[in-house]
């Protein structure tokens, strides 16, 4: 823990120029407060209620004592067999977690959530008051928007970071040109040609989280425990559906649905479209911010189940802390114009009304081609999902 009124070093030194600039640049989000007094139900029917997935928990004195997250209540409650109701979320938290202040480095506090493998970075004032939480998917999705944003400016400072992250990758200069289109320029088409790494070398010797539609909740949550992956739900070889951590802490514990007794195919997320093991980490990354996702199933064209990547899978495979230092670096060099950005929880533009985004004709789409106003597609004004009867 950071706080400065109590003696401790900062995170890191602070340097001049780029590496002042503090957390605040990040604008980290609300938080959702928990007690070390309530339950872990208690803690889960507020996070779902407001659509959450982490709780910063404070102690009796009202500093920071812990955090727990929907990842947390899987691995430690439901794996454990335990009671959320007669379990105290003091028991089950991750107790005096690092944080970071406003005024700390943005830069180091970055490198912090990857480096050590942290989705969720608290955030204290400078008296040691609990003020917000850095959430490592929308810090990726934020300066992606501010690349976006850039675009029509042909803003160097992108070009130059993604020309960073592709000598990273040990890119030739083809491949380094075809990324700085994709998120330099942000050109609406992907690379013509592979580029390295590809979500089958990823995802290379680590076996899928497979469950069938009929495994139990508590039989899922030790397999996704284990794994510390969401589930795929796979019926005769066939993916039809999802089950994360957000899914079992909301739309199960939450609603005390009883583990032993209830299928995953009846809380699940049907039909989730996938991508191909071609897709490279960059696009597959773009895809993940154009629908707002948190994870993206791999599959064959044949429907196959390869695997399941994350945020942080795609942050290491496009060169770890190091590599997205670039894209950071430049997202906060860009004028802020005060806009709102989108949350993670928002609904992004469909990239496709396909279930799998194959890479049949060598070129993926992530948005329209932007030739002119009028050629924007009917997906941008998101459809609802229909409702269907039958004739008879």
């Amino acid at each position: 823990q950071l706080p400065k009124n109590d003696g401790k070093v900062s995170l890191s030194a602070v340097e001049e120029g780029k590496d002042e600039r503090p957390v605040s640049k990040l604008r980290p989000k609300k938080p959702m407060i928990a007690s070390v007094e309530d339950s872990v139900l208690s803690v889960t029917q507020m996070l779902a209620s407001k659509r959450g997935d982490a709780a910063l928990v404070t102690g009796l004195n009202g500093g920071l004592a812990g955090i727990i997250t929907d990842t947390d209540v899987t691995r430690r409650v439901v794996a454990k067999h335990l009671d959320p109701s007669g379990t105290g979320v003091s028991d089950v938290m991750t107790s005096n977690p690092t944080c970071v202040s406003m005024s700390d480095s943005a830069m180091d506090a970055l490198a912090t959530m990857v480096e050590n493998h942290f989705r969720h970075l608290p955030v204290v004032d400078d008296c040691g008051a609990v003020v917000g939480l850095l959430d490592i998917a929308k810090c990726l999705n934020d300066a992606i928007s501010k690349l976006e944003k850039a675009q029509d400016k042909s803003s160097s400072a992108a070009e130059d970071a993604v020309k960073q992250v592709a000598n990273l990758q040990g890119a030739d200069g083809a491949q380094a040109e075809m990324l700085t289109q994709l998120l330099g320029g942000l050109v609406s088409q992907a690379f013509g040609g592979k580029s390295s790494p590809t979500l089958r070398s990823l995802l290379a010797g680590k076996p899928a989280t497979v469950v069938s539609p009929g495994t139990n909740l508590r039989d899922a949550g030790v397999v996704m425990a284990e794994a510390r992956k969401a589930a795929l739900v796979v019926d005769e070889g066939e993916l039809v559906g999802i089950f994360g951590f957000k899914d079992m802490m909301s739309r199960a514990i939450a609603k005390e649905l009883p583990l032993e007794l209830t299928a995953v195919s009846t809380i699940m997320t049907p039909n989730p479209e996938s991508v191909s093991p071609d897709t490279t980490v960059l696009e597959a990354l773009q895809i993940m911010h154009d629908n707002r996702f948190l994870t993206l199933p791999v599959c064959e064209d044949d429907g196959s189940v390869i695997g399941l990547v994350g945020v942080m899978d795609l942050v290491y495979g496009s060169g770890g802390a190091d590599g997205w230092r670039s894209i950071f670096d430049s997202a906060m060099d860009l004028a802020d114009d005060g806009s709102e950005v989108s949350s993670m929880n928002s609904y992004g533009t469909s990239l496709s009304t396909r279930r799998q985004l194959p890479k049949n004709d060598g070129k993926v789409s992530l948005s329209a081609v932007e030739e002119g106003k009028d050629e924007r597609p009917v997906s941008k004004l998101r459809p609802k999902k229909p409702m269907i009867a039958s004739v008879e």
